[in-house]
């Protein structure tokens, strides 16, 4: 077949998605393409490189959750006769929760490049092979452990029935799980994968002459297709005509088959686009940033999120990041420096340091030469989160410059904060977590730098923020610092008191400030529903 047949017969069968029968929300007033394929080169291929590694860890978070759910073959297939226990329905609900929003964060990437065939590999062979790449990896791990999975849970009336139910601290919305089914086989996406292998075959020569190949990461990115589409394909094979005859008539009545998977298409398409369209551009001011820093005070923990950086792949639910604001070195200084307790903690350090910041400054001197300079704006640096470039130091625009903001003031002592800094300091420069394991120290996600910074101690109060379970591991989504928070709203023994919340606004493209009372139930919205009144 000719690599011309090839690309008709994906034209074909993968039509745009029929209009939506409501307006799509109202979009951000500004000069910034809204295609990715708009980009100049250099944009692109920078946006592309950013998009591999979300491609990356979707699809190792699907494969990851896809062996783990195997591991329990028995009890996804139980007997309706015999009710999971709650610790079970746990288990079961988790690790659906977490293989959606790997999915979800998957589809995105496959739609964001979905028109790479408008733009001819001749002209444009850097957008071109990019965006087949992108958009057929993400094809083929989708349907190779989408299909497994789906396999897996089949014909359990019982498991239907709990994995369909609405999950908002996990970002499930009703009956995700038979919309998944549905759409994880159907006769346009699976011969865009035959077409799409063949293509990839004719392709070589493109990708050489963009450079493509010699990407970092994009060898393996080629071995990880071919092993999802030899997976995928075996598995389309052996279900038979019966299956292809099914998806056959679904298609006769569904022409979303852009949307393989259980992603609204005018949200999906929203997120591919928004995300390019306002780069750079956060819902949440820079004047809001700057005029919420009087509140701030060092220790205080902060939540975060960017609609269309995924961030937190597999863990599930609306708030993805969590940060630990220290303030400038001047601010810590004042802080304290001068409060009796701290300085007493302090006297019992090695060496017996006068003070706390004059402690940090001799245990950690290229640390502090760090935090005492600036970021690439110009601004004081005054966060440490755990970002994909490790433990970081890093200032207002990295940290709260982003589309929706929660700050929490932990009920500790000036002492335990102190500690907290001090141990967040210990962390700096260690690498991120892409397994997210609680239980060691040598790498850690944004959350498990909040949670091991202010874990209590024989000398420390600290913050009790109990782990949760997620697909079968201990592990601490942000979520769960904003589900805390509203648990122990208005009692005496509350660990934290509200101090600002931010609420990005799609629509009209800002952010207004919102109170407690709104503050405390944004764990429940969900995660991928971000088109927002």
């Amino acid at each position: 077949m000719s690599a011309a047949s090839l690309l008709a017969a994906w034209l074909t069968l993968a039509s745009p998605p029929a209009e939506p029968t409501s307006p799509a929300p109202a979009t951000v007033a500004t000069t910034a393409p809204r295609d990715v394929y708009a980009l100049d080169d250099a944009a692109f291929v920078a946006q592309a490189r950013r998009d591999l590694e979300t491609l990356r860890q979707g699809t190792e978070g699907l494969r990851r959750l896809k062996e783990e759910a195997f591991r329990s073959k028995a009890l996804y297939q139980r007997g309706k006769d015999v009710p999971y226990t709650p610790d079970e329905k746990q288990l079961l609900v988790s690790t659906w929760a977490a293989f959606f929003d790997c999915f979800i964060s998957t589809e995105v990437v496959r739609q964001r490049y979905w028109d790479f065939l408008k733009v001819p590999a001749f002209t444009q062979p850097k957008k071109h092979a990019w965006g087949f790449l992108l958009t057929h990896a993400a094809l083929a791990s989708e349907l190779a452990q989408g299909m497994a999975f789906a396999d897996l849970t089949g014909g359990q009336a019982q498991l239907e029935v709990l994995l369909n139910e609405p999950g908002p601290e996990y970002g499930l919305p009703p009956r995700a799980f038979s919309r998944f089914k549905e759409k994880v086989v159907h006769v346009g996406t699976s011969t865009q994968l035959f077409t799409g292998d063949g293509y990839r075959a004719t392709l070589h020569p493109v990708l050489a002459k963009a450079g493509v190949l010699n990407e970092p990461g994009v060898p393996a990115l080629f071995q990880t297709m071919r092993q999802d589409s030899k997976a995928a394909r075996s598995r389309l094979l052996k279900r038979g005509p019966v299956l292809f005859a099914k998806a056959a008539a679904d298609l006769t009545q569904d022409t979303t088959a852009r949307a393989v998977f259980p992603v609204q298409k005018t949200v999906a398409e929203w997120m591919g686009d928004t995300r390019v369209h306002r780069s750079g551009k956060p819902l949440i001011s820079r004047e809001q940033v700057l005029s919420l820093l009087p509140r701030m005070a060092p220790g205080d923990v902060m939540v975060a999120r960017q609609n269309w950086f995924l961030s937190n792949i597999g863990l599930p639910g609306f708030w993805p990041h969590a940060e630990l604001y220290v303030g400038t070195p001047q601010e810590l200084s004042q802080t304290f420096d001068a409060d009796p307790e701290v300085k007493t903690w302090v006297a019992t350090l090695p060496g017996r340091p006068e003070t706390f910041t004059a402690h940090l400054a001799k245990a950690f001197p290229a640390k502090w030469a760090e935090y005492t300079g600036k970021d690439a704006h110009g601004d004081p640096l005054r966060i440490i989160e755990s970002i994909s470039e490790g433990v970081s130091f890093t200032g207002v625009e990295h940290g709260m410059h982003v589309d929706y903001l929660g700050v929490l003031r932990p009920r500790l002592s000036q002492v335990d904060k102190a500690r907290a800094i001090l141990r967040a300091f210990t962390f700096q420069g260690r690498p991120y977590d892409f397994n997210f394991d609680f239980f060691s120290d040598q790498s850690l996600v944004c959350t498990e730098l909040v949670w091991k910074s202010y874990a209590p101690s024989k000398d420390m109060k600290g913050l009790d923020i109990p782990l949760v379970s997620v697909a079968g591991r201990r592990t601490l989504p942000a979520n769960e610092i904003v589900r805390v928070f509203d648990a122990e709203y208005g009692q005496p023994n509350r660990q934290f008191d509200f101090v600002a919340f931010l609420d990005g606004r799609e629509g009209p493209g800002d952010a207004v400030e919102a109170n407690a009372e709104s503050f405390r139930y944004t764990y429940r919205r969900m995660k991928w529903d971000i088109a927002q009144e």
